[in-house]
């Protein structure tokens, strides 16, 4: 396939639906309406910081793709300035012509004007052709963010806390809610078991 004149350019209000189109399964679970409000929240917010840069790539007036950039660090425990790119997408039909090669470029270009040394780019798991891309580009896996509702979460922690033996379990009363708490009523469990025995 030949390569298209393309190029990337900031998020405008109207790219809204677009937008909306290529990131449906990226945004919180919602209406639509509600996901089209974020992504009208998501270009205003990005329009108006130094930091952060959402970009629409056109092939004539048509956009064809988009990627989110944003200068922070690498994550909370880890202060190393960080460029992240989220959710690098171009539209199937312009796919393998240098669209995305274009995106990347603008983000590169992000991090190269603030002078942050590092990168680090998220895709979703089940996108085969957007992992590939970024391997080769040198972006190699770092972490897997595991993500599920917090009552699942909740639910599986009850299961597990029930097969703990009695001693083990730790209690979620305010008075132990600290780990140091906590830790002391399990030892002081495990004292009074050996007594009683």
């Amino acid at each position: 396939m030949s390569r298209v004149p393309v190029t990337v350019r900031e998020a405008r209000a109207d790219d809204a639906l677009f937008l909306l189109g290529i990131w449906q399964d990226s945004l919180r679970m919602a209406d639509s309406q509600e996901q089209l409000g974020d992504l009208e929240t998501i270009i205003r917010d990005a329009e108006s910081s130094a930091d952060q840069r959402l970009l629409v790539a056109e092939c004539g007036s048509e956009p064809v793709g988009a990627v989110y950039v944003r200068a922070t660090t690498f994550g909370p425990l880890n202060l190393e300035p960080t460029v992240q790119i989220f959710a690098p997408h171009v539209v199937p039909s312009f796919r393998r012509r240098g669209v995305g090669r274009m995106l990347m470029e603008s983000a590169v270009g992000f991090a190269e004007e603030r002078g942050i040394r590092t990168i680090a780019a998220a895709a979703s798991a089940g996108g085969r052709d957007g992992n590939r891309f970024l391997a080769r580009l040198g972006l190699g896996a770092q972490a897997v963010m595991r993500v599920a509702p917090t009552a699942v979460v909740r639910s599986r922690l009850n299961v597990l806390g029930r097969a703990l033996p009695h001693h083990a379990r730790l209690s979620r009363s305010p008075k132990q809610s600290s780990a140091v708490g906590e830790l002391l009523a399990a030892r002081r469990s495990q004292r009074r078991s050996h007594t009683v025995a």
